[in-house]
C-alpha cells in the first residue's frame, strides 16, 4: 500500500478524462506537474484552473531566505513544474500556448498555459514532446553515486538540443581538469554556507529521515544515508558544521559523473529562471530516457565571487545551475503534496 505523501506517483495515463471538459482535461495534467523536481524538494508552486487557461504562480511563502535569497532556484523549480505540464498536455493531444509573467515581471501568475487540440499532422516536434512525457514517472535526483561509465558525444548532443530558446545555453565538461575545478568550487562554497548557523537550519527544515510522513523535503535515503543514521541527522545537520562529509559526498558526484552541465542565460531575472527551470526538465526527461540521473550544486551560484569564477570558466552567460548525469541505481522517489493543497482560486 503506497503511503499517502507518496501517493500523488501513482497517477494512471488510463485515467485522463479524454471525454470531459477542457477544465477537467487541464486538472488531470496537473498530476504531471507536480511530480517535477524543486529544490530542496519545497514544491514551490500553486496552480488555478480557468474556463480556458491554467495560471502557474510561484508558492514564495515556501522560499528559503538563508538558501535561496533572490528566489533564483524557487522560480526555476516552477518552470520545472510548467515543462512537466506541457509535455503531459501534447502527450493527451493537446497543444500548449504559453505566456510568460503575462501581468508583468512584478506580478502574478508566473506563466499562464492554454491549450488547444492538436491536428494530425503535428510533426516531430510533437512526438518528442510525447517522448519526454513518458519518463516523467521514472525521472528522480540521484545524490549517492554514479556507475563508472561515460556519456556518449551524441547523447550530450541530443540533450544540449533541448536548450533551445536564445540567450540560454548548456554546456558539458568531461575531462577531469574541469570535474577538480568545479569539485573546488563547490568545496568553497559548502564551507562558506555551512560556517553559518542560519544557513544550516533553513536548509536543515527540508531535510527528513527516511520514514517521514511529510509530503515534502528531502529523505536521507536519497542521498545514500542509511537508516540507523538518517533518524537524528537532520538536528544533527542544523547544529554542526558538517561540511567536510557534505563535501566528500558531492566530490564523489563531480569526479565520477559521466558529464557535469552547466546550465546559464544571458538574461538574470525571474522570467530567464523560470524558461531555465523549463528546458532543464525537458534536458532531464530526456535524459532519463537514456538511463541518465541528475545530481544539482547550486551552492557556487548563491556566492558572488565563485559564481563570478564560474561564469568565467564557461564563458556564456549568467550561470543558473551546476549539475552532473550519470548511470546510477534508480532509487524510491521523494513525498509530494496533494494536487488539492497546491491549488488556489482563479483570480
Amino acid at each position: 500500500m503506497t503511503a499517502k505523501n507518496y501517493e500523488a506517483w501513482d497517477v494512471q495515463e488510463c485515467d485522463y478524462p479524454s471525454q470531459g471538459t477542457m477544465q477537467e482535461r487541464m486538472a488531470f495534467l496537473l498530476r504531471y506537474a507536480i511530480l517535477a523536481p524543486s529544490g530542496p524538494n519545497t514544491q514551490p508552486w500553486k496552480f488555478a484552473v480557468g474556463e480556458g487557461a491554467i495560471s502557474v504562480y510561484a508558492d514564495l511563502k515556501r522560499s528559503l531566505p538563508f538558501v535561496d535569497p533572490s528566489n533564483r532556484t524557487l522560480f526555476m523549480s516552477v518552470g520545472c513544474s510548467i515543462a512537466n505540464l506541457l509535455a503531459a498536455g501534447t502527450h493527451f493531444g493537446l497543444r500548449p500556448l504559453v505566456s510568460y509573467f503575462p501581468l508583468g515581471p512584478e506580478s502574478d501568475p508566473a506563466a499562464e498555459i492554454k491549450f488547444e487540440e492538436i491536428r494530425p499532422q503535428s510533426g516531430q516536434a510533437i512526438l518528442q514532446e510525447r517522448d519526454l512525457f513518458l519518463q516523467i514517472l521514472r525521472r528522480h535526483t540521484t545524490k549517492d553515486k554514479y556507475a563508472d561509465r561515460s556519456i556518449d558525444e551524441s547523447v550530450l548532443k541530443s540533450l544540449r538540443e533541448c536548450i533551445d530558446q536564445p540567450g540560454f545555453h548548456v554546456q558539458f565538461m568531461t575531462d577531469e581538469l574541469s570535474r577538480s575545478q568545479m569539485a573546488g568550487l563547490v568545496s568553497r562554497a559548502h564551507h562558506a554556507q555551512l560556517s553559518k548557523k542560519e544557513f544550516r537550519r533553513n536548509l536543515g527544515e527540508w531535510l527528513r529521515n527516511n520514514w517521514t510522513t511529510e509530503p515534502d523535503g528531502m529523505p536521507l535515503y536519497t542521498f545514500g544515508v542509511p537508516d540507523a543514521v538518517a533518524f537524528g541527522f537532520p538536528a544533527a545537520f542544523k547544529e554542526f558544521d558538517l561540511s567536510d562529509a557534505v563535501i566528500y559526498r558531492d566530490s564523489g558526484l563531480i569526479q565520477g559523473c559521466g558529464a557535469l552541465g552547466v546550465l546559464s542565460s544571458n538574461q538574470d531575472d525571474k522570467t530567464a529562471w523560470v524558461k531555465c527551470g523549463v528546458m532543464l526538465e525537458r534536458l532531464l526527461l530526456k535524459a532519463t530516457g537514456y538511463d541518465l540521473y541528475a545530481s544539482f550544486f547550486s551552492q557556487p551560484i548563491g556566492i558572488p565571487e565563485l559564481r563570478g569564477e564560474l561564469e568565467a570558466a564557461v564563458g556564456q552567460g549568467h550561470p543558473q545551475l551546476l549539475f552532473s548525469l550519470g548511470h546510477a541505481t534508480p532509487v524510491r522517489h521523494t513525498p509530494r503534496r496533494r494536487l488539492e493543497d497546491v491549488m488556489k482560486e482563479n483570480e
